[in-house]
């Protein structure tokens, strides 16, 4: 018996030890970037390659932090605001009316509406650009906000449903009985329960939104570029010169460092909450 219990502490071990291994391999990459981005551009560019600084330089951060940066930061955190609380909000109210008010067609348009997350994204980005350039979109942040306006994302949508389908009706006839609107049972009543979804969505639409690169780039050239988000900003500003140049890789490690807080920050603060999402929304559906 001891010895099938060593037997099994060593396999044990073993594992730890191994997924251990895979972990450094994993983090490596993000060790160096670190490293890198405190290190001085002699340092940074040195042979034979060196990984640790001779002294923390935040050389690097100030250069990154220039006067651009702050002005495709604000135009990041305009979108933001504008996806993760309108986005989310109009998501829940579309999923609100598909799960808990009958209507004629209420199961043929939700259908009509879910297929829609069957067409690749690249389909419609040709007929979206003629439509807003018709319309005098381009060159603006219109076009990284406005259509979040009304839905939200079919995604997202089909996410919030299928949660509110496992909340009991009850819950409207009981506020129907005590009087309140569709509106305020919506907000007041059935809001609180779906939480979890609600916070779910809201994250994944700020790290869709944080991390886009394609949208912006599509709808925004450099004729505009005080309308630029970071993702876009920073290549054109920086990573896209510096890398023509050939220099300043510590200023390039130290622009993915700050690009990186913001999602780790919301991931540490919402992390229970994001799992908790997640299962319910599987199980629940």
């Amino acid at each position: 018996m001891r010895a099938v219990q060593t037997k099994k502490t060593a396999v044990i071990a073993v594992k730890y030890l191994l997924m251990a291994l895979l972990a450094c391999v994993l983090l490596f990459p993000f060790f160096v970037m670190i490293t890198r981005s405190f290190m001085t551009w002699k340092e940074a560019t040195s042979y034979p390659v060196q990984i640790l600084p001779e002294s923390l330089n935040f050389s690097s951060y100030a250069e990154a932090m220039n006067n651009s940066f702050f002005i495709y930061f604000k135009n990041t955190v305009i979108v933001l605001l504008i996806n993760v609380v309108g986005g989310t909000l109009s998501a829940y109210i579309v999923s609100y009316g598909f799960a808990r008010i009958r209507f004629k067609g209420n199961n043929a348009f939700f259908a009509i509406a879910l297929s829609t997350m069957m067409l690749p994204g690249i389909v419609s980005q040709v007929p979206l650009y003629v439509a807003y350039s018709k319309i005098g979109w381009l060159n603006t942040l219109l076009p990284l906000t406005i259509p979040q306006l009304f839905g939200g994302g079919m995604v997202n949508i089909f996410l919030i449903r299928q949660y509110l389908r496992s909340v009991p009706k009850s819950y409207n006839e009981a506020a129907m009985i005590d009087g309140a609107c569709e509106l305020r049972t919506c907000f007041e009543v059935i809001l609180p329960m779906v939480k979890p979804v609600v916070l779910l969505t809201a994250v994944n639409t700020f790290m869709a939104c944080w991390n886009d690169f394609t949208t912006p780039l599509m709808y925004i050239d450099n004729t505009a570029s005080d309308k630029f988000t970071l993702a876009v900003g920073i290549y054109y500003r920086f990573l896209g010169a510096i890398t023509n140049k050939d220099k300043a890789p510590n200023v390039q490690m130290a622009l993915c460092i700050l690009m990186m807080i913001p999602s780790l920050v919301i991931f540490a603060f919402f992390q229970r909450s994001l799992i908790e999402g997640v299962s319910l929304t599987g199980l629940k559906g």
